[in-house]
């Protein structure tokens, strides 16, 4: 009898994830609609994240990368209650999620300025400042709020918000920002993934100078493991990439940079919120 439950239990799942497409989490249509990548069974995702230290980074460097990738691990290993609290048409979805799958996207791998392999996940994390590292410098002016150095070759955030530059000097100063590669997520994303263009998005976890690289890990591990209320527009758009993978529903990603300030005693505190 508990067997015939649960197999009645599974077939009530099955079908529940095969009518999607009549809620809200639907499936796009088109010639060759297929499920979404993270309810595909036995799909291999690795790495979810590549995190690029600096060649000669200093050792809190390497600390702020560690503090990266565990944030990065919690961000997915509490997608599966975190995200169907605050979308529960999602439920059944998360449910239908392939373990395998799952974990693998939890794969972090990390690296030394190594440019071929920096487009291997579906994330570029660049730990370390312009100083320390070249893909950050390389990103560095991309980005919305940037690093600029002045006559001493001291490094500084630097915000241009209406025009108007606005520094933040001091070793102390980091930022967490998040920059969208592919800023609408869809169908034809689907394809460019499983083609092996996977690069969603890169975040930079850099400061001034070590200390606010160190900020900047904490701060991001802290948002990502659910502990920080503050900067979760970090966390929002992280998670639209996870709801497009797990229901294939169209999104549009936005940039966010968080200024952070080193406090102390590996303790740090968010400073302003950028959303572009």
């Amino acid at each position: 009898m508990v067997e015939l439950k649960k197999t009645a239990l599974l077939a009530l799942c099955v079908l529940g994830l095969q009518m999607l497409s009549f809620g809200h989490a639907e499936v796009p249509d088109g010639p060759e609609t297929e499920l979404p990548l993270l309810l595909r069974p036995n799909l291999r995702l690795d790495p979810g994240a590549v995190i690029m230290v600096g060649q000669y980074a200093h050792k809190a460097d390497v600390v702020a990368s560690a503090l990266t990738r565990l944030g990065m691990q919690s961000w997915i290993n509490n997608s599966t209650w975190r995200i169907p609290f605050v979308r529960p048409d999602l439920k059944l979805n998360f449910a239908g999620i392939d373990t395998l799958t799952l974990n693998s996207l939890k794969v972090c791998h990390v690296d030394l300025e190594n440019a071929q392999a920096a487009n291997k996940g579906f994330f570029l994390v660049c730990v370390g400042g312009p100083e320390v590292n070249v893909i950050t410098r390389k990103i560095n002016m991309e980005l919305p709020v940037r690093f600029l150095e002045n006559y001493q070759n001291k490094w500084t955030v630097t915000t241009f918000v209406d025009g108007i530059p606005e520094h933040y000097a001091g070793d102390e100063y980091g930022i967490i920002a998040f920059s969208p590669n592919q800023s609408f997520l869809n169908g034809e994303t689907v394809g460019e993934v499983t083609n092996g263009h996977k690069k969603l998005g890169t975040l930079v976890v850099a400061g001034n100078a070590r200390e606010g690289t160190l900020a900047a890990a904490v701060c991001l591990r802290d948002i990502l493991n659910g502990n920080s209320i503050k900067g979760r527009q970090v966390l929002r758009e992280l998670d639209k990439v996870l709801i497009w993978m797990v229901s294939g529903e169209e999104q549009l990603l936005h940039s966010v940079v968080v200024i952070v300030r080193y406090t102390g005693e590996d303790t740090a505190e968010i400073v302003d919120i950028f959303l572009f």
